[in-house]
């Protein structure tokens, strides 16, 4: 009779499957976790925090980091978080912490020292003179909700007291939008959800490394370019993957509000304002299915409309540009020319919606629609959710009652007065959300005494004036602006604004001006945008030795700011001051490495005056 092989015990058949289950899952785990250990022993990849711990005049502080949006875009193409949103790791007593959270509009672009931020902290001192405010900038230029989102969460653990969003402009441009260059348009949000999550590790940044390797490299451009990087992704109106990012956008919002809910963070979330009257559409699209004949039909309404309009007959060109929707309502320019006929004839309501038309058909998708802005409005119905409609606060400032030239540089960036205005509005809808106690002690002032304090504090001077203005004149003196049929109007206008300035400077003008930054340090030595600018009106108009010395001032305050060592560098040599030059430089390359100005500048030093450095 055959041998009976016993049978193994149920439990022991359980116990060998339990181990051949931890040999596949938990061997794999520790070796990632050996390997992401060494990757990070080794030096590799960048932290992404936004804020990183730093010891500044032996205080603990939070900055920074450089490169918190390498895990959203291309190295080369990466935005800095603003340099200045330097905080104590400890919130002062009796001080509010408001944290501003959006995009370039938010950040101040092309000025952040005289940003919507900047203004609203000037408004909230004035008001209030016996409570301390934080207002901290964590905006970033280019970004969109979904880089937002990871920011909302971390400040949630910094003592806010309340953040106000202010985004929209980039959601389709912006990472993982429907137009964007930055890699994968508009996405399934757990795609990237899962890709954002994995790229936070050591090992998820090597593996984003190794396959752009291995495609031969990105396919996103090699240096930044403006909103001009976008035109080869136009997308129109009914684009699927247009009606997605609106979705994306949808569950962000839900999410950073959700965030701010669960902290107990109250939040003034407003609408986006974009110039609609004086910024036609960069990118003009027909629908995909208009036959040639149609097509021929249109266009020969269209340039009717165009020369009846020239000639000086709106209500003429009104009915051929109408005659034309008929045949095609999709294209963006047509609305804006309805737009501007409409206007003419005084039909002020009409023109503002045709010129909401114009901007929602643009194929550059590069200002906040009415979709985007419907549903932050929607959103605005929320718990704990002050809402503020910035377009409507913005057009109640002009004479017609639609948003335009007088507060903004080109299409979406807010001059003074338009960041001055819409800090006006917040500041309203933040002394709601205050304690009784800091209320009761101040009270809103008049518009123009504010403003003026605000610019005292702020010193806006001429110099900087004509800064800015030069700045924006040159941003619309190239590609994608100069094709706009709004560019010749733009252009004189920022020319005009240029010629103001200057028929008010005399020679007395820079002495008043460096009074101006002089009485503002006096009272905020702290304040470096403040002092950052003070130091470039000193190196713009020679005064090497006193733009240096705030420069280096700057750097003790920001010891993590590469920009601001690289300036303090460039003014010595050009001192002849080349081993302390050399030292500023060197301190700007271990901050970040990929500051080219940086590297040519020493470069220089060293291949021109090898013995300065010796001594």
């Amino acid at each position: 009779m055959p041998e009976t092989v016993p049978e193994k015990p149920r439990h022991s058949r359980r116990k060998g499957w339990l181990m051949r289950l931890a040999a596949i899952t938990l061997v794999p785990i520790f070796l990632l976790g050996l390997l992401e250990l060494g990757l990070r022993l080794a030096g590799y990849g960048y932290p992404t925090r936004l804020f990183l711990p730093a010891k500044i005049g032996g205080g603990d502080f939070l900055v920074p980091n450089e490169k918190f949006t390498h895990r959203f875009f291309p190295p080369a193409l990466a935005r800095a978080p603003l340099s200045t949103a330097v905080m104590p790791a400890r919130k002062p007593a009796n001080t509010q912490r408001i944290f501003l959270l959006g995009e370039s509009a938010a950040y101040g672009d092309p000025d952040s020292s005289f940003g919507v931020g900047r203004y609203l902290e000037a408004i909230l001192e004035e008001r209030f003179p016996g409570t301390g405010f934080e207002v901290i900038c964590v905006a970033i230029t280019a970004i969109n909700s979904h880089v937002i989102l990871p920011i909302a969460r971390e400040c949630a653990k910094h003592d806010g007291d309340m953040w106000v969003v202010y985004m929209g402009n980039n959601e389709m441009v912006g990472p993982y939008g429907a137009g964007t260059v930055f890699g994968e348009r508009a996405p399934a949000l757990g795609f990237v959800r899962t890709a954002l999550a994995l790229k936070k590790t050591r090992i998820g940044q090597l593996m984003d490394q190794l396959v752009t390797s291995v495609r031969g490299g990105s396919s996103a451009p090699e240096s930044w370019a403006g909103i001009e990087m976008f035109r080869k992704n136009p997308l129109p109106h009914d684009d699927p993957k247009r009606l997605k990012t609106y979705e994306n956008f949808k569950a962000n919002l839900d999410d950073i509000l959700s965030v701010a809910t669960k902290a107990g963070i109250p939040v003034i979330l407003s609408t986006v304002a974009s110039n609609v009257r004086d910024c036609s559409p960069f990118v003009s699209l027909h629908r995909a299915d208009l036959a040639a004949v149609d097509l021929a039909e249109w266009k020969r309404w269209f340039e009717e409309g165009q020369a009846l309009e020239k000639s000086g007959s709106p209500q003429a060109a009104l009915a051929a540009y109408e005659k034309a929707s008929a045949i095609d309502s999709g294209f963006a320019e047509l609305h804006f020319r309805i737009g501007t006929c409409r206007l003419a004839l005084d039909d002020q309501a009409g023109a503002f919606t045709s010129f909401e038309r114009a901007r929602d058909h643009d194929a550059l998708a590069v200002r906040a629609d009415t979709r985007v802005n419907r549903i932050i409005t929607d959103a605005m119905e929320k718990p704990a959710v002050t809402g503020l409609d910035a377009v409507k606060a913005l057009s109640s400032q002009t004479s017609d009652g639609i948003p335009g030239k007088e507060h903004f540089y080109e299409h979406v960036h807010l001059t003074m007065t338009g960041n001055y205005l819409l800090a006006r509005a917040l500041a309203g809808k933040v002394a709601e959300r205050l304690p009784a106690a800091i209320t009761a002690t101040g009270g809103e002032g008049t518009s123009e005494a504010e403003l003026d304090a605000c610019n005292r504090r702020l010193a806006v001077t001429l110099w900087d004036q004509k800064r800015l203005w030069d700045v924006a004149l040159g941003r619309i003196s190239v590609a994608p602006f100069i094709s706009q049929s709004s560019h010749p109007q733009n252009l004189r206008y920022c020319q005009e604004r240029m010629k103001e300035v200057d028929a008010k400077t005399t020679a007395m003008t820079p002495a008043r001006d460096r009074r101006m930054y002089e009485m503002a340090l006096e009272k905020n030595p702290d304040d470096t945008l403040l002092r950052w600018n003070f130091a470039q009106f000193f190196e713009r108009t020679g005064q090497l030795p006193e733009a240096t010395k705030q420069g280096q001032l700057i750097c003790e305050y920001l010891p993590n700011s590469a920009w601001t060592h690289y300036f303090t560098g460039s003014v010595m040599a050009r001192q002849g001051r080349m081993a302390e030059a050399a030292d500023y430089l060197q301190r700007a390359l271990h901050i970040s490495p990929e500051l080219d100005q940086a590297r040519l500048e020493l470069e220089r030093i060293r291949r021109k005056y090898p013995t300065s450095l010796q001594q």
